[in-house]
């Protein structure tokens, strides 16, 4: 039974959400183990017992996000019906994938390290996509909407409205509504 750290239920929990929040706040390259271990109030030894590298941490908090992401899509597709409107399915959708801020702010943070080089994140975020893009197809399949086929047909542009609206929210550029991003995407 893995032993409880604090608030967190195990101490693996207490490493993955003070990573991650550091991460955040200071980028992944300018986040060390050390950081990492003193801000969980961890020796290094026992960060090093649950992750041996910082690629193996950075690979695990990606995945974990992405996988979070996923079930939210996931929900989403499932809870569609014929009878909605592409249009408030959308927002709907925006909404959710925006909601928890800390994932949304990490999700930034990790498609930003993508750009900066090649990193298993790039790897890790292009299987995810590629799911993504079927789920939202999936998604516009099961709507009757006239709009649908449009949302199959711009899945790609959708995650990169997403991915652009999280940047200026959480970066403090200000935003547009997301239902100016999801007329902008339904625009024939």
């Amino acid at each position: 039974m893995p032993r409880k750290h604090g608030d967190f239920p195990s101490v693996r929990d207490a490493i993955l959400y003070t990573a991650s929040s550091l991460f955040t706040q200071k980028g992944v390259h300018g986040t060390s183990l050390g950081d990492i271990a003193a801000e969980a109030k961890l020796s290094k030894g026992t960060l090093y017992y649950y992750y041996s590298t910082k690629d193996e941490l950075i690979v695990t908090i990606t995945d974990d996000c992405l996988c979070h992401m996923t079930d939210i899509l996931f929900s989403w597709v499932d809870g569609l019906n014929r009878e909605e409107a592409l249009r408030p399915a959308l927002i709907r959708l925006f909404e959710s994938l925006m909601a928890d801020e800390h994932n949304a702010r990490l999700y930034c943070v990790l498609c930003a390290e993508c750009a900066s080089e090649d990193t298993p994140i790039r790897e890790l975020m292009t299987e995810y996509k590629q799911k993504w893009r079927l789920m939202l197809e999936l998604g516009a399949l099961k709507l009757q909407s006239r709009n649908a086929g449009i949302l199959g047909e711009r899945a790609e542009l959708f995650f990169t409205l997403l991915s652009g609206h999280m940047l200026q929210t959480f970066g403090g550029m200000g935003s547009i509504s997301i239902e100016t991003l999801v007329d902008a995407l339904m625009r024939e």
